[in-house]
This record gives C-alpha cells, sequence and structure tokens, in this order.
C-alpha cells in the first residue's frame, strides 16, 4: 500500500458571494436528513445528446442544471427546462454531480477531455444561477480523468479508480498457463467543505481469494464509496469479470490474450473495506446472497441506514437469476450480514428486476428506480418503487409511458424532509417531477419538465 498524505492541486481560486433572498440557508452542508424548507433549493440535471453518435440520448455531449425551490418542484402549474434555461456544467460528458444535503452547493468532478479530473464546486442561486465557491482541485494525477466518486459522508468526496493489471502467465508458446490477474487500487479523498485534497492511497496489486483468482475472476471497476457510521471505515462498490484460463490466442508478436469469459456465473458480490480518513490496509467482503454488482453506475447504491448498518444495491445478476438486491453490511463487524437480503423481484412478484438506482429515506423506507431484464440482456423499460427493508415489502407506482421511461443514466434522488423528488421523462419527451412522501407513500405530480431531442432527466438533488 502506498499512502499519499494531503498534497493539494489548486488550480484557482473564486470567492462566491453567496445572498439568498427567500432565507437564511446553513453554509455547512447541513445534516443528513435535511429538515422540510419549502424554499430549499431542488436541483435538476439533463444530459444532452451528442447527435454526432449513433447511440440516441447518449448523454455526451455534457450536462446541464437549473434550480428551483421545493414549493415550485411540487407545483404542477410550473413549467423547467433544464436544456433551454439552465446552466452547462463543467464537463465534456455527462457529469458526474453531487450536492450537499441542503441543497446549497453543487459539486462535481469533470468527466474526460481536457478538464478530465477537475474538482468544482458551485453555491446555487435558483434558476442557471450557479456561482463557483472555492477552489479547482486536480485529481487527476491520482484517480485518472474519468474518475469515479461520490459525496461519501457530508462535506466528503471519495473518488476511486480501478484498474485491472496485465494477465501473469507462465511457459512457452503454445503451452501458456494462466496465473492470475489482480487490480491496482486508488483512493482519494477531498475537502467539500474548504476544496482540497485530503488523502491519497494506492494498492498496486489488488487480489480476489485464490480460488476465485484461478478461476480467472478478477476485479474490473470500482465505484460508488460511502464512509460508514462510525467515520473509520469506507466501503467501496466492486464489479467483478473474467477470463477464460484454458482459452487464449496468440498473437503476432508471440503474447497469449486470454478470452472473456460471460458465460460462467459471476462472482458472488463484494465489497472493498478502507481504513478511513487513512484509506489504507483494503480487505475484500464477499456475500452469499447475491452474483451481482456492487459498484452501480454513476448514481449512489449504499447507505447507511438508520440503525447504523450500511444497505447495499446489487446490479447485474443477469436473466433468470433473481433479480436485484439490497444487502446490509453491519456496523459492528464491518463485514456483510448474510442472513440478510431484500430481493426486490420477491418484493414486487415479478421476475429479472434492474435497480438502477435508490435513494434511502430513513426508518427502513426507500425509493428505487428499476428496469426489467429481458432474455436478451436488454434492460427495458422505467419503474419506481416504495420498499419497506424492515419488512422486505414493496409498492409499485404507476407512471405515464413507463414502458418507454429510460433511467440507465440516472444519478440521484432528492430527498427534503418527508419530501422525495424523481425527475420523470421519456428521453426527448416532456415529463414531470414526481413527489413521493416518505410516511404515507402518496405520489403527486410536481412541475413539467421541458425537453428537447435526446435529452435525458438524471437527476434531482
Amino acid at each position: 500500500m502506498e499512502k499519499k498524505m494531503f498534497k493539494p492541486l489548486i488550480l484557482g481560486t473564486v470567492v462566491a458571494a453567496f445572498a439568498l433572498a427567500s432565507c437564511k440557508k446553513d453554509d455547512n452542508g447541513g445534516s443528513t436528513e435535511p429538515p422540510v424548507d419549502e424554499s430549499r433549493w431542488i436541483t435538476l440535471s439533463g444530459a444532452i445528446d451528442d447527435p454526432s453518435n449513433t447511440n440516441p440520448a447518449d448523454g455526451d455531449a455534457g450536462t446541464m442544471v437549473y434550480s428551483l425551490t421545493a414549493a415550485d418542484a411540487k407545483n404542477p402549474s410550473i413549467t423547467v427546462n433544464v436544456f433551454n434555461d439552465g446552466m452547462h456544467v463543467k464537463s465534456s460528458r455527462t457529469a458526474r454531480l453531487q450536492a450537499s444535503a441542503d441543497g446549497n452547493f453543487l459539486y462535481n468532478i469533470q468527466y474526460t477531455g481536457d478538464d478530465g479530473g477537475i474538482f468544482n464546486k458551485y453555491s446555487v442561486h435558483g434558476a442557471n444561477d450557479f456561482r463557483a465557491s472555492g477552489a479547482e482541485v486536480e485529481t487527476a494525477t491520482y484517480v485518472s480523468s474519468s474518475p469515479r466518486w461520490l459525496k461519501a459522508a457530508e462535506g466528503i468526496g471519495i473518488a476511486v479508480r480501478g484498474t485491472a493489471n496485465a494477465v501473469v502467465y507462465e511457459g512457452t508458446s503454445p503451452d501458456f498457463v494462466f496465473k492470475e490477474r489482480t487490480a491496482k487500487i486508488d483512493i482519494l479523498s477531498l475537502d467539500l467543505n474548504d476544496p482540497k485534497i485530503i488523502n491519497t492511497a494506492t494498492t498496486a496489486k489488488f487480489s480476489l481469494s485464490e480460488e476465485e483468482t484461478a478461476a480467472g475472476y478478477y476485479i474490473s471497476r470500482i465505484d460508488v464509496p460511502v464512509v460508514n457510521k462510525a467515520g473509520n471505515k469506507v466501503y467501496i462498490g466492486v464489479a467483478v469479470s473474467k477470463v477464460k484460463p484454458e482459452s487464449f490466442t496468440i498473437g503476432t508478436d508471440g503474447t497469449p490474450t486470454f478470452a472473456t469469459d460471460n458465460a460462467s456465473p459471476k462472482a458472488w458480490a463484494k465489497t472493498i473495506v478502507a481504513d478511513y480518513p487513512a484509506l489504507t490496509n483494503p480487505t475484500l467482503i464477499s456475500s452469499s446472497n447475491t452474483r451481482a454488482n456492487t459498484n452501480g453506475y454513476r448514481s449512489t447504491m449504499q447507505y447507511i441506514g438508520t440503525d447504523g448498518n450500511v444497505y447495499q444495491a446489487t446490479s447485474g445478476e443477469g436473466y433468470g437469476n433473481g433479480g436485484s438486491k439490497i444487502l446490509k453490511i453491519n456496523a459492528s463487524g464491518n463485514d456483510y450480514d448474510n442472513s440478510y437480503v431484500f430481493s426486490l423481484d420477491a418484493a414486487l412478484g415479478l421476475s429479472n428486476t434492474y435497480i438502477e438506482t435508490w435513494r434511502y429515506v430513513g426508518d427502513g423506507i426507500g425509493f428505487v428506480v428499476y428496469s426489467l431484464v429481458s432474455s436478451e440482456g436488454e434492460r427495458t423499460g422505467g419503474y419506481i418503487a416504495r420498499i419497506n427493508l424492515n419488512d422486505k415489502t414493496a409498492t409499485k407506482y404507476t407512471l405515464p409511458n413507463e414502458s418507454s421511461l429510460y433511467f440507465g443514466q440516472i444519478q440521484n434522488i432528492a430527498q427534503n424532509g418527508n419530501d422525495v423528488f424523481i425527475a420523470v421523462a421519456v428521453p426527448g419527451q416532456q415529463g414531470n417531477i414526481y413527489v413521493f412522501n416518505k410516511e404515507t407513500g402518496e405520489m403527486s405530480a410536481g412541475a413539467k419538465l421541458g425537453n428537447q431531442t435526446g435529452g435525458q432527466y438524471i437527476g434531482a438533488y
């Protein structure tokens, strides 16, 4: 483990003039469960389609943001259009956005391009008024120009990179013998209140168990870090891939390339656990409840529950393998509680559910955005359900055009007291903000969402 203490890479400081007309707001990031505040900003994000690509609604042309008060977000007589009226966030492709719990600040690490890996902080002032706040921070040196990152705790960002190392083999052509494939793990922590790098750490060779390694499994991606309630561990989601140890082709240079294995069973769900704030001593824990990934895609997939345990959504089980689960990591032992599993399939009476994102809103209640996996392996439709992790039940909502909805790029669900906000629109079509009551489960349609060709609403903050 190579550990680097705080070495800030600051590109420039902008003094933010922070004044709100409607109410006084907390500058320190607020609590993790903010009280009801009708004047609190709700920020919407939208991904812009790149028409030069063959993928419709790919989001590869950047991201727009627009904020309105919680009261306006709940008002169906109001129409907002983030694409026409919002601000373009710095990022050559889809920005990876996070926000403070009180909605006053928006955080971004630019994804790819010349400025990939640059951290920016904005104060939120309504509509398209987002003002640079604090220093820009360069993270690419440690976690690449396209880091995976989250607000891992209030005021703390964690960025990570998992890179598969080259396959290690023995022997001479044509009698090569596969030995292992390991991964390099990089972790970086950020101070979100006073933007700067706090710590970095690197593990050059991180392995799975001997049995899994021999079978060709290896870590291919890591993401969605979260700091536990005690503040002494960080949990990092993991995607595991596999090669075929007995199957390879020999290139013109005489070296073997081992074939990718997508037919074998996936690895059991895993999480990397490292010391916090040091970011050192990474270890691996494994669930026996599902063969799946825990790294998610751009959005938070694990939350600290009211009981202090971490609840983690999985995805990618594949068709016919029981659909997405929510697992529990015990606060006391920092390991999976394999006696607990929430099955979205079982709770809804469905098959092949795929959790795109979710939000834990307190007291064992969550709101899940999911799709369904077809027999061809494609994710279809977009659906929302309220779940109860305590009694393992779920209630599905009925949305307009849900078979045509697509949440593959969704990044965030907002919460303001008992109100939960989800931006819902078919790519390129108009939609609504939907507001859900945490306690009663009641759903109502809020502000209307204008759109443009290929546009996707991907978050509410």
